[in-house]
């Protein structure tokens, strides 16, 4: 397919069949990800590739007793039944054959530390970097999803699960100071595609 047919037809999935994906493609779609612009090409991502059922199976116990402990808290007790009605969007990686844990690693430019010695608090910081890391990771993380539509393979860019990135960073053996960003389930569609309906162009471009 050409480039706007991988753009265009890739949407998100979120049910998968059992079949392995092979490393090789695995290997493949990392690689291209890797290919993604980045700030001063730091390259601040890690990826996991985690195959393991076991290891899937704890990540989603960890999701999942995270989100009961939000339930349990006091100021959430009128909302105990929303917290639960989340789990479902935030552990349907662990029924993938494979889920990729994205990371990011620090970065900080030279404006950064410019801004830093000027007295700006890390707010300020953000505020006028907009995190070119995250932006980064981003990057890399759209053309993961689209590189495993390409070999045939769906795929769903996760933050929900983010909510327990503590306790999956241990599950996962992730060293600081790396930090967990996003989930990425990767399989052979269970069903058809659909993709979601987009903004028309006028209500999101405008000229100046």
């Amino acid at each position: 397919m050409d480039f706007a047919q991988a753009i265009e037809g890739r949407c998100s999935v979120r049910q998968y069949l059992p079949d392995p994906v092979p490393r090789a493609d695995v290997e493949r779609m990392i690689a291209l990800a890797t290919r993604a612009a980045n700030a001063a090409n730091q390259q601040v991502w890690r990826f996991i590739a985690v195959e393991d059922r076991e290891t899937l199976l704890a990540m989603r116990r960890a999701v999942e007793d995270r989100l009961d402990e939000l339930a349990a808290r006091p100021e959430l007790a009128a909302y105990a039944r929303e917290v639960r009605a989340t789990r479902p969007s935030a552990t349907f990686f662990a029924a993938a054959p494979l889920c990729v844990a994205v990371l990011v690693v620090p970065y900080a430019s030279r404006m950064d530390r410019l801004l830093e010695l000027c007295g700006a608090t890390q707010q300020e910081r953000d505020r006028l970097r907009q995190r070119p890391d995250l932006q980064s990771v981003g990057a890399a993380l759209q053309v993961l999803i689209t590189a495993a539509y390409t070999l045939g393979y769906g795929a769903c860019w996760m933050t929900a699960p983010v909510i327990a990135a503590e306790q999956l960073e241990q599950v996962l053996g992730v060293e600081q100071p790396a930090r967990l960003v996003a989930l990425v389930p990767i399989g052979r569609p269970a069903s058809a595609l659909r993709r979601s309906s987009r903004l028309p162009l006028d209500a999101v471009l405008s000229f100046r």
